[in-house]
């Protein structure tokens, strides 16, 4: 046999044995993956297929995760969006009990002018944004700790608290809160009734710019502009 040959015999025999180390590796690793199926345990049989260990823990913690979610809640207890479920007909927060100031419930009804200042949802109005929301607009305390609004030397109008105690002096505590404002105007003490109207209502528009709030009636209806003109008429009268 010359070198030629020999060269062809060694290179036959070569790819004979690469070919045959390469099927008898496809089935070991067949036989591998059919015993860990049959024999071990689900996460014995994760490892064969999984050696990215990272990943294998990831998703060893997903089904631990997964079992305790399935423990601690039923199918009874996934709710739906609120605001999706009752798009065209939004539930209303129940309404919070009000606060009636002393100096308030001491008037006749019928001889003051006042509206209420709060938010739609009844959030609670915090003690540095109302704090700055009087001052910008020129409220004062008085002696009783209620708020007021001069012009002239002249009382205009009050703001009381709708939430215990009605006053304001714990006002700049961190803990200070209230669920609204009452401004009003005392008819039986104030010497220009139309004007003082007028001032307060620029006023009240102020406040519902600086702390995102609607103004409301006595009777928590959403004061219109017909109720306006209605009471500009009687305080003309």
């Amino acid at each position: 046999m010359d070198a030629s040959e020999l060269r062809w015999t060694l290179a036959v025999i070569g790819i004979v044995l690469l070919v045959g180390i390469y099927l008898h590796g496809l089935y070991q690793n067949r036989l591998r993956k059919r015993i860990a199926m049959e024999t071990l345990t689900s996460d014995a049989a994760d490892s064969v297929f999984i050696e990215d260990e990272e990943l294998h823990a990831e998703l060893d913690n997903l089904s631990q995760i997964m079992g305790e979610s399935d423990d601690d809640y039923s199918f009874d207890e996934i709710k739906i969006n609120t605001a999706i479920e009752t798009d065209s007909n939004p539930a209303k927060p129940s309404s919070p009990e009000w606060f009636v100031a002393d100096i308030i419930s001491s008037l006749d009804p019928d001889q003051m002018v006042g509206y209420l200042l709060y938010h739609s949802d009844y959030q609670f109005l915090v003690n540095e944004k109302v704090e700055n929301a009087m001052r910008l607009i020129g409220l004062i305390p008085n002696m009783d700790g209620y708020m007021e609004y001069h012009h002239e030397y002249e009382l205009i109008f009050t703001v009381v608290s709708l939430s215990a105690p009605g006053h304001f002096f714990d006002i700049d505590e961190p803990e200070f809160f209230t669920q609204g404002l009452h401004c009003f105007i005392d008819l039986q003490t104030n010497c220009n009734p139309p004007a003082a109207y007028e001032i307060m209502l620029k006023k009240i528009d102020e406040l519902v710019h600086l702390l995102d709030i609607k103004v409301y009636q006595s009777n928590h209806d959403l004061l219109a502009i017909s109720d306006v003109t209605r009471v500009r008429s009687k305080l003309s009268s």
